[in-house]
Formats: C-alpha cells, sequence, structure tokens
C-alpha cells in the first residue's frame, strides 16, 4: 500500500466560484529581451482571442512573444504578453509606469511553480516566508493552489509590511527591529563586504547573500500514481533537515538579518535532455547540488558543476566513485566496498592488537568473491596480521570442521579470529555452521568478521551472529537509542504520517551536513583540505581526497592526498553483535 505524505501529497482543486467569463488582467510584469510584458496565468476558458482584446494586442504578438503556444494555449501555464502604448511595444527604458486598462507596473517578484505534491505550507517552509505573506502578494483567500501554477515570493521589503502576529500593517511598516538591520545591509555595496574572509581558494560565505541549493532526483511526480516512493522519501528527509537547520540558525520568518536558505527542488523526470535543466535560468546560482541519484546521470552534471565550480554530491549510487577522480567538485557519499573491507579489517586488526591470537581466512574455493579475498590478504599483510587460509568448496563443508580446529586456540578461552570475505548466501551459511562447530569445542571462543550484505541473509539464524560476536562494517545503521535519532522520529511521524525508510534518513543526514558547509562557505567548501568527521543519523561521515598515484609522489609524501580529485566518505558504522543479543555501535 502507498504511503501518502500528509505534508508533501496534495490533491489540488479548484473552486467553481473562481471561474470568471471576464478577463482579469495581471499586475505582474517581467522584463523579457528589453520589452516589459505582463506575466498572465492562463484560466479555464479564456482564449487567445479573449486575451488579445482584454490587453488591446493582437493574437500574433501573443504567439510571437509565446514559444509554448506552439502545443496551444493551455490552462495553467504562464504567457508574456508585452505592454503597449499607442499600438507599439514598451521597451524596458520607456517604461515607467505602466497604465493599460489599469495595470500598475509591479516590482519584479522570484516566481515559484507549483509541485503537484506541494502545499502552502511548503512552499512557505521552502523560501523561508510566512503564509500569511505569500497569500497576501498571491490572492489567494483560501489558501488553495493547483499544480503549476506561478507563484510569487515576497521579498524582505514586502514582507516589512506584516507584523510577527501574521496580520498585515496599514502603514507599510513594520515593529520588527531586524528590518531595519536588513534594509542597510541590502543598501552595502559588494566591496563592503566585511563579512568574507578569502584564505587559500576558501572563502567565509556573505551571509547578507541567499544561500542556494539544488536538489535533483527522479521523483517521476508528473501524476500521484507514478511518484518514486524511495526518492519521495528522501526529498521528505531534506526537508527535515532544512526545517531543523533553520530552526538552530536562528532564522525566523521575520529576521532578514539573517541569511536567507532557497532550496530549488528538481524533479529529474521533467528535464529529459538532461541539459534542459542545465540550461533552467539560475541553476548557476545554485551554491550545491544534492543529486542525481544515478551515476550516469552524475557524469553529465560533472561538467558543469566543473565550469560553474559547483560541489556536486553523489548521494545514493555506491559506483559514482570513478567521477571522483575525473571531478575535483564530486563529493561520493556512499562508502565503496573496498573501503567497507578495509575498515573491517581495521576492526580485526584493533582486536587482534588488543589480545593476539590465531587469524583465519575462511574463503570460497572457486567461489565469486576472487576479488574481496585478494584484497583482504592485501589488508592482512599491510596491517601485519598473520592468518592461516582455510579454503573450502561447499561439498568439503562437512569435514572442514577438524581443519580449523586444528589451526586455531582450543585452550585459553581467548577469542580467535575469522575472517569470511564472502557474500555468498550458501557459502557463508556453510562457513558459520563450521565456526559454530569449532565454537563450542572445547574451550574455544571465535570472533567472526564478515561483509555488509549478511544483514540481509535470511537462511542465517541471527542468533549465531549474537553467538559467534560478529563484526560488520556497513554503510548504514541507525541506533534508535540516541536521541538525535529519538527526535527525527517523533517529527517524520507528525509530519508525514508514516515511518522513514533509509531513503529518508539519507536525504536528511546529507542535507544536513552539507548545508552546515555551504552555510559558512559557501561552495568554496570543496577547496577545504581537512573535514571533520561527523556522526549523523544513519551514517558516518569522514570525506577525504584520494591518495595521489605513486608516480606522483615523493619519497616519504606516500600519503599525501590528490587535490585534483574530489572527495569520497571513508567511514562506515562498524556494529558488533554482542552474546547477550544487544547489538552496539563502535565508535
Amino acid at each position: 500500500m502507498r504511503i501518502v505524505y500528509p505534508l508533501i501529497l496534495i490533491l489540488f482543486t479548484v473552486c467553481s466560484a473562481f471561474a470568471q467569463n471576464r478577463i482579469e488582467l495581471s499586475k505582474d510584469t517581467v522584463k523579457i529581451e528589453g520589452k516589459v510584458c505582463y506575466a498572465h496565468l492562463v484560466k479555464k476558458k479564456e482564449t487567445l482571442y479573449s486575451l488579445s482584446k482584454a490587453y488591446g494586442v493582437t493574437t500574433d504578438v501573443i504567439v510571437k512573444n509565446n514559444a509554448s503556444l506552439s502545443t496551444g494555449l493551455k490552462e495553467g501555464t504562464v504567457i508574456y504578453i508585452p505592454i503597449v502604448e499607442n499600438g507599439k511595444s514598451t521597451s524596458a527604458a520607456e517604461v515607467k509606469t505602466a497604465a493599460v486598462k489599469g495595470p500598475q507596473k509591479q516590482k519584479k517578484y522570484k516566481r515559484h511553480t507549483v509541485k503537484w505534491y506541494e502545499d502552502i505550507t511548503d512552499i512557505s517552509q521552502k523560501y523561508n516566508v510566512p503564509v500569511e505573506a505569500l497569500i497576501a502578494l498571491n490572492n489567494l483567500p483560501n489558501g488553495k493552489l493547483k499544480a503549476r501554477q506561478v507563484l510569487q515570493i515576497p521579498d524582505a521589503e514586502y514582507m516589512s509590511t506584516f507584523a510577527p502576529d501574521g496580520s498585515q500593517l496599514s502603514n507599510g511598516t513594520s515593529n520588527d527591529p531586524s528590518t531595519a538591520a536588513a534594509d542597510t545591509t541590502a543598501t552595502a555595496g559588494a566591496e563592503e563586504r566585511s563579512g568574507q574572509i578569502v584564505k587559500d581558494d576558501i572563502v567565509t560565505r556573505d551571509t547578507r547573500e541567499p544561500l542556494e541549493i539544488a536538489l535533483v532526483l527522479p521523483l517521476n511526480s508528473t501524476t500521484p500514481d507514478n511518484i518514486s516512493s524511495n526518492f519521495m522519501d528522501f526529498y521528505a528527509g531534506a526537508l527535515l533537515a532544512v526545517k531543523d537547520f533553520k530552526q538552530q540558525s536562528g532564522r525566523g520568518y521575520f529576521h532578514f538579518n539573517q541569511p536567507e536558505l532557497i532550496v530549488n527542488s528538481y524533479d529529474l523526470t521533467e528535464y529529459n535532455p538532461l541539459h534542459t535543466l542545465l540550461d533552467v535560468p539560475g541553476f548557476e546560482k545554485n551554491q550545491l547540488i544534492i543529486g542525481p541519484a544515478r551515476a550516469g546521470r552524475l557524469k553529465e552534471v560533472a561538467g558543469y558543476a566543473t565550469t560553474h565550480k559547483i560541489p556536486l554530491v553523489s548521494p545514493l549510487d555506491n559506483s559514482a566513485e570513478a567521477l571522483v577522480d575525473e571531478c575535483k567538485y564530486m563529493i561520493q557519499v556512499p562508502t565503496s566496498s573496498d573501503q567497507q573491507l578495509e575498515n573491517l579489517v581495521g576492526q580485526l586488526a584493533k582486536e587482534y592488537r588488543k589480545s593476539p591470537a590465531p587469524v583465519l581466512l575462511v574463503w570460497e574455493k572457486g567461489g565469486a568473491d576472487a576479488s574481496y579475498v585478494e584484497a583482504a590478504k592485501e589488508l592482512l599483510d599491510a596491517n601485519s596480521i598473520p592468518y592461516t587460509d582455510i579454503s573450502y568448496g561447499i561439498l568439503e563443508g562437512r569435514t572442514i570442521s577438524e581443519t580449523i580446529i586444528a589451526s586455531i586456540d582450543t585452550l585459553s578461552g581467548t577469542p580467535n579470529f575469522a575472517l569470511v570475505p564472502s557474500n555468498s548466501e550458501a557459502f557463508v551459511s556453510d562457513a558459520i555452521r563450521n565456526l559454530d562447530i569449532c565454537h563450542n569445542y572445547g574451550n574455544t571462543r571465535m570472533m567472526v568478521f564478515g561483509m555488509p550484505k549478511w544483514r540481509n541473509f535470511e537462511t542465517i539464524h541471527v542468533e549465531l551472529y549474537h553467538k559467534l560476536n560478529l563484526h560488520l562494517s556497513i554503510p548504514y545503521y541507525v541506533e534508535y537509542s540516541s536521541p538525535e535519532v529519538e527526535k527525527f522520529l517523533m517529527t517524520y511521524r507528525a509530519l508525514y504520517n508514516a515511518e522513514p525508510t533509509p531513503y529518508a534518513y539519507q536525504g536528511y543526514d546529507i542535507t544536513r551536513y552539507f548545508l552546515d558547509l555551504a552555510n559558512r562557505y559557501g561552495k568554496s567548501f570543496i577547496n577545504l583540505n581537512e573535514f571533520a568527521p561527523a556522526q549523523m543519523l544513519q551514517s558516518n561521515f569522514n570525506f577525504k581526497r584520494h591518495h595521489k598515484p605513486a608516480n606522483q609522489t615523493t619519497v616519504g609524501q606516500a600519503g599525501l592526498f590528490d587535490n585534483r580529485s574530489g572527495l569520497t566518505n571513508y567511514a562506515t558504522r562498524d556494529i558488533i553483535y554482542n552474546p547477550d543479543y544487544t547489538i552496539t555501535l563502535d565508535k
């Protein structure tokens, strides 16, 4: 059954009482190629002929200025109609006040096209503006919206006409003392940005300028029946991160001296080919791009990110790491399988140094995990850990326990270590059975180190994981006893009436982490040499650049990182299955 998010998903309806026979002239104007035009939202039953009569222009003029009309006039779209005086289009230089049948030239506001899953509250939170101001500026008596409706977004000047309780002030002034500070800031020249500190390509962001970030996800949001629930979960988690960020940063609706956060959401399914997204006016203003989700689409955006020096976050695709070496602005969040194995051997090395004991490398002869086996051997050698090879085929499994017992300490009660670098459920099931037999022999104790996929195996009783003190290094794990997780759960349930999925946690973690960096340094945070490790709700983050190739380093510099590469997450969550049937996070 599909989960419905009350905050995000909404069915847009229009009351028949608003249907009108006469044309309501727009008061909104924009400048297009030097001409000032009315921005008219097409309503039901309006035609090109009726619009031409209402605005005093010919239908040919309207068609000429709107390429979208090649497919016909459609309700809910915005068309641009040149302002005319004495039968001539008025240029921007000529127009100071437009007065054709009453409409006045109005201030140009930022615009937002309503998605079908957005309501007035979503847009209020996205642009950090009061609902009351949105309703007043856009003449929305009941606050109802419909898909593809174009809204004007109030700015600080407009919102200064509202009191903190949401009522509009008749004298057009605000009783909020922070407004004066905002007005002063707005008039300050760019050359006076004393808030910026530049050092080695790192810029402390001028918080008087808006912070814009982009969420690029394949939501398939053209209809409610076609929506991608996983990516909508990610989006829901990201919105909650934005909400928390604003609250913790002290950004109230009426505190205009605080930096403005603008989250631009793009449904990737609406942009095909992808360059149509990159050509969207203002897309280059984003100081952070999260998504697309797939490696192929990320590769298409990587060149754009490099040109405009915008950090590009790969949020979900483990295979996208190859792009890191090609694009300095690429940030790979999912930890690679190789790094997960390296961190697992790091866990083993830590336990081995505390209490040296026999180490077994258990692997399937002729199996499909040969690359992991070879990598495990190299990592054990690199950590100076001696080990015994225990390799066998499934048909040999009935007698292999005798070979294992002959290779381990069965007397002292000190844990023996077994590393099993395999993702084959059949082999792992047999290996666990044999290691359990050894664990029950004499005074033997076993500590097993396995792969992340083991958590999804259905043929192995989890009781054996606890009995063998299984250690895993995995990319995602939620510690539900954490106060931060408890807070997230309560808020998510209250807002969306649903349980968060791993995608929701991922959306929150990524958005929350990079909002902090972008807020402090803008897009220049990509030039930082070091990133502080962070423990988020579901993931650990420890971003570093790839090591320089051996032929590019000098003696003693093998540990240097390549400043030409992007960033990779080296962190995992290391969990331990304890004999008392608890699971702990190794911090």
